[in-house]
C-alpha cells in the first residue's frame, strides 16, 4: 500500500504541474483538468488543495517571489565590503536565473496575464512590493555586513535595484549575451557601492578611533 500524500505535498505537486503546463500550452489554456493530469491526479484533488485557481495562482507567485528572492538575499557570505556584498548577491540571482531561464520567461508571461485581469491584477502588484520588500532587506544585510549606511532612502533604492536586475534579466532573455550581462553588473555595483558611506556610529570605526 502506497503511503499517503500530505496535502502539502500535494499542493507543491500541482505548482510544479502548473508551471510545467502553462509553459507548454500558455496560462490562459492550462485548465485545472490540464495540470491535474501533468501531476497524475484526479481532478478532485485540485479542489482538495486549492479553494480557487485564483488560489493556485497565488501560490505561483509565492513560489516565484521565493525562489528568486533566496537566491540573491539568503546569502551567508555577502562579504566584507559593499562591492563584495552588492557583487555577490548580484551575481547569484543572475546565475538563479541563467540556470532556469524557462522559469525567468515564465515569470514575466504570468505577471502581465495577471494584470490584464482585473480580479488577478493584485497579484502582480504584490509580486513587485515583495520584490521590493525583500531587495530592501538584502540592502540591509549588505549594510550589516560592510559596516555601511546607505545614501538614498532604502524604499527607493530597493526599487531601483529590482528595477536594474529586471531589466538586465529581461535583456538576458531576449540576446543571452552572457558577456553583456557580466559588465553590466560590473558597472551596476561600482554604481550601487558608490551609494554607501561608512556609519557614523560604527563599532568598527569607534574601534579604530581608540
Amino acid at each position: 500500500m502506497s503511503a499517503r500524500v500530505s496535502v502539502e505535498q500535494r499542493r507543491k505537486d500541482l505548482v510544479e504541474a502548473a508551471f510545467h503546463t502553462m509553459a507548454q500550452v500558455g496560462i490562459a489554456k492550462a485548465t485545472t483538468r490540464a495540470i491535474c493530469a501533468e501531476a497524475g491526479v484526479h481532478q478532485s484533488v485540485f479542489h482538495y488543495c486549492f479553494h480557487s485557481k485564483k488560489e493556485l495562482y497565488q501560490e505561483l507567485v509565492r513560489v516565484i517571489v521565493v525562489d528568486m528572492v533566496d537566491a540573491a538575499v539568503t546569502v551567508p557570505d555577502l562579504g566584507s565590503t559593499a562591492e563584495a556584498a552588492v557583487r555577490t548577491s548580484m551575481e547569484r540571482g543572475w546565475s538563479h536565473v541563467k540556470a532556469r531561464p524557462g522559469r525567468q520567461i515564465f515569470t514575466y508571461e504570468f505577471t502581465t496575464f495577471v494584470m490584464r485581469d482585473p480580479d488577478l491584477a493584485d497579484l502582480a502588484a504584490w509580486q513587485y512590493q515583495q520584490y521590493f520588500e525583500q531587495t530592501e532587506r538584502l540592502l540591509l544585510a549588505i549594510g550589516e555586513a560592510a559596516d555601511v549606511e546607505w545614501s538614498v532612502p532604502l524604499p527607493v533604492l530597493s526599487r531601483m535595484m529590482t528595477s536594474a536586475m529586471d531589466g538586465l534579466l529581461l535583456g538576458w532573455l531576449t540576446d543571452r549575451d552572457d558577456q553583456a550581462v557580466e559588465d553590466s553588473l560590473c558597472h551596476f555595483t561600482d554604481y550601487f557601492a558608490s551609494l554607501t558611506r561608512p556609519r557614523t556610529s560604527s563599532p568598527r570605526n569607534a574601534e579604530s578611533l581608540k
